[in-house]
């Protein structure tokens, strides 16, 4: 899985509020099994992006073109 899609799934759950343990929760596996995802460490499979895009409220294209510099915080 690319990086930059792996940074873009950490900084949106930044960005929503979501613990690792939320989406763990949500993703139907452990807290460390999520980390290792979000990190590369463990591979990201397509139905499991899917699953996260879903989560986030957003369609895979949005998910892997999503850009921080775009977001405005007031």
């Amino acid at each position: 899985m690319s990086q930059d899609v792996l940074y873009n799934i950490r900084k949106i759950r930044e960005i929503k509020n979501y613990s690792q343990s939320y989406m763990a929760t949500e993703l139907d596996v452990c807290t460390k099994t999520y980390s290792r995802l979000e990190t590369g460490e463990t591979e990201l499979s397509v139905s499991r992006l899917e699953k996260i895009a879903k989560l986030f409220d957003m369609s895979l294209i949005d998910l892997y073109k999503f850009d921080v510099k775009n977001i405005f915080i007031k």
